[in-house]
């Protein structure tokens, strides 16, 4: 069963780059070994092994594989990935595919997205991604920034997302929007002087938002200059802006 109907990666340039350098390095390896003494016959010994053998090869690095399909949550994804240079497979489904059991390992309820980890672990949910993509990325240092993160990530999940959905846009803006709108008016982004993977979860839900329910922030115009320069990326238009 063949899951990739489409298939993209995301920086694979420096993956690609150190495994080369440390391929070289370990060809380079019995060449080095002459320099560090020895017995003349030990020298010529592993001079002769230095020829006959076979060059050692690096492993091909391994990357996440993230499954979804096309203007799926998938794209949230894959702009963190973009903005942090973390280099992921983006692999779309179709159902089929998604009631299989090799794709409920990864994914147990069948939904999407759906993260294959470097080391085979299945992770799902987009926010549980989304924070996997930005720990591998070493954004989230410490505990307290992790949490930091996490915080806005689940709020825009399961408090903003639900909000806007369950009301078409029609519910409270102020309750939902008022402490970003004052947060934003000391800082360009929610958590420091960067985007993080807290802009990116905030940012994507508030443009789907516009999108789907033609929510009008005017009113708060701090958010919406801060809407401005998320759409001003080149990693936000290739994906979430890209439809």
């Amino acid at each position: 069963m063949t899951w990739c109907a489409r298939l993209e990666v995301f920086g694979t340039t420096t993956r690609t780059m150190h495994a080369t350098t440390a391929a070289s390095r370990l060809r380079a390896s019995p060449a080095r070994l002459l320099l560090l003494g020895g017995s003349r016959a030990a020298r010529r010994a592993s001079s002769r092994r230095a020829a006959t053998s076979t060059p050692v090869r690096a492993a091909a690095p391994s990357v996440p594989s993230v499954y979804g399909s096309p203007g799926s949550r998938t794209q949230i994804v894959e702009w963190l990935a973009l903005e942090l240079d973390v280099p992921i497979k983006s692999v779309t489904l179709n159902r089929a595919v998604m009631a299989s059991p090799e794709y409920r390992a990864v994914h147990p309820f069948g939904k999407i997205p759906g993260c294959k980890a470097e080391d085979g672990t299945g992770i799902f949910e987009s926010g549980a991604i989304m924070l996997y993509v930005a720990d591998l990325a070493g954004s989230l240092p410490t505990p307290e920034a992790r949490g930091a993160a996490a915080a806005w990530v689940i709020w825009a999940n399961a408090t903003m997302w639900p909000a806007l959905e369950t009301s078409r846009g029609k519910c409270d803006m102020q309750g939902l929007f008022g402490p970003v709108e004052d947060i934003l008016g000391r800082s360009d982004w929610l958590l420091g002087d960067e985007l993080s993977v807290a802009d990116v979860a905030v940012g994507a839900y508030v443009k789907y938002g516009q999108l789907f329910f033609r929510m009008d922030i005017s009113k708060f115009p701090n958010l919406s200059k801060y809407m401005a320069a998320i759409e001003s990326r080149d990693a936000f238009k290739k994906t979430v802006g890209g439809g």
